[in-house]
């Protein structure tokens, strides 16, 4: 055999009967999942983001990677493109460190009752959709716990208008079955009643209707106990 083809055969040997244990690179030279995840904490930082006047160095790929708006704003014709310190204003330092905790790998810090009200805006903002499907299925999580009885309207309410501004479906479903539930004359007295869409409004007269809810304690009407009424 010529020296060329033993050296070929060999490098082909070598690349892929490389035990998995003794690398962290699989056979086609990328990091493992969960050994590229604790490594970005490490990753350069070539980006600073100015939040309430601090200054915060971040990685501009991993932004991009997880953040849509981030992406547009470091790659079209922004004048961020080429900017190595952007200013953020508006925004809160403490929130934003929570939301930037919660969406980097490197962290990956979870979304829990203290914090979920908090980054659900910012996912919401910076189009993290992963995060918001996390909140919203925490969210629902809670509200599923509960009874309708439990929540009052005012807190029903208010949960709706979050849940329609930011996108929960999965809980604003939930939250909307509770409205259907409330005696009408609280829940339209109710702080934030009037912040209700009328389309939302309506989804909620229907879903009363659907599951034939009794005005009085919220219960489902069962039509055989009514033997009048004319169906």
């Amino acid at each position: 055999m010529s020296e060329p083809y033993l050296s070929e055969r060999k490098h082909v040997e070598n690349f892929y009967f490389i035990p998995a244990y003794l690398s962290e690179l699989n056979p086609f030279g990328q990091l493992e999942p969960e050994t590229k995840r604790m490594k970005s904490s490490f990753a350069q930082q070539d980006t600073t983001l100015i939040v309430d006047g601090e200054k915060l160095f971040i990685n501009r790929a991993e932004l991009i990677e997880k953040s849509p708006v981030f992406e547009k704003m470091f790659t079209a014709d922004f004048k961020e493109k080429h900017a190595h310190e952007i200013e953020l204003p508006g925004k809160n330092l403490q929130h934003f460190l929570k939301f930037l905790r919660c969406t980097l790998d490197g962290y990956q810090d979870d979304i829990t009752d203290e914090n979920v009200h908090i980054i659900i805006p910012l996912a919401h903002e910076y189009q993290v959709e992963t995060l918001l499907n996390k909140a919203d299925t925490l969210l629902a999580d809670r509200y599923k716990k509960k009874t309708y009885g439990e929540c009052k309207s005012g807190y029903v309410i208010e949960s709706i208008i979050e849940a329609d501004k930011y996108g929960l479906s999965k809980s604003l479903e939930l939250l909307k079955d509770f409205a259907s539930r409330k005696m009408y004359k609280y829940f339209s007295s109710a702080k934030g009643y009037d912040q209700l869409s009328d389309a939302l409004l309506y989804e909620i007269a229907m879903k009363r209707w659907q599951n034939n809810t009794s005005p009085s304690d919220g219960q489902n009407y069962n039509y055989i106990s009514y033997n009048n009424q004319v169906l």
